[in-house]
């Protein structure tokens, strides 16, 4: 997705703050979006357009069901006191004078990773509606929802959600071919197929797209 980033969006890599694994420690979260954190110095009010990717576990928080990101150093057993809370996040995001922000997240929030095995010791699936505080700035687009999970795709060794974003990206979302790509655009294509392969690989996937910008151009190429 870094790579995608870079020569589909043109995002300089200077401007790219890129993680993978024991390096996304609960720490790194609060350094990227708090404010005056990373993100928050880097913004030109008005001007800037963030965009946020995450790939990786979520997990409930049972008594008090808010769903939370999971962090390598997190145990989704204590969500709420080592995870990172969406909510947050999402709101963190909406208070930066950013131009839009856009996010996506490739995780579920049902306590089960992408092989459908447990990672809550309390094994009762729930369901988890996310409160997803977004304003006319945000654009979310995520994997999956309720209590389905987040299915990998091992043949193209991502997850589907990933796999059908960058495929979207590259331009296989822009539907009338005039070579811009719109939010809604995007996100129809991600849901279509996402939803078609999982069924394909016996499991169910309807990723979900927030946003008030559906008609406004995401890429153009």
């Amino acid at each position: 997705i870094k790579a995608y980033f870079k020569t589909v969006l043109n995002i300089p890599e200077s401007q790219i703050y890129f993680k993978t694994d024991n390096d996304v420690g609960q720490a790194e979260f609060s350094k990227v979006f708090s404010k005056g954190g990373w993100l928050d110095k880097r913004i030109r009010k008005d001007k800037s357009n963030v965009l946020v990717y995450y790939a990786g576990h979520g997990a409930p928080d049972i008594k008090n069901k808010s769903a939370y990101l999971i962090p390598y150093d997190g145990d989704p057993n204590y969500a709420s006191q080592t995870g990172y809370e969406l909510e947050k996040l999402y709101d963190q995001l909406a208070n930066l004078n950013a131009k839009s922000i856009t996010v996506f997240l490739d995780a579920c929030f049902s306590g089960t990773n992408r092989e459908s095995e447990m990672l809550l010791a309390d094994a009762r699936p729930i369901t988890i509606k996310v409160d997803k505080s977004w304003n006319a700035k945000l654009n979310i687009f995520t994997a999956s929802s309720g209590r389905e999970i987040s299915s990998s795709w091992p043949e193209k060794k991502h997850g589907l959600f990933s796999y059908y974003l960058m495929k979207g990206m590259r331009g296989d979302a822009d539907t009338n071919k005039d070579k811009n790509i719109t939010y809604g655009e995007l996100g129809t294509y991600i849901k279509t197929n996402v939803s078609e392969m999982a069924g394909m690989l016996d499991r169910e996937q309807t990723p979900e797209f927030e946003s008030l910008n559906e008609n406004k151009i995401f890429i153009q190429y």
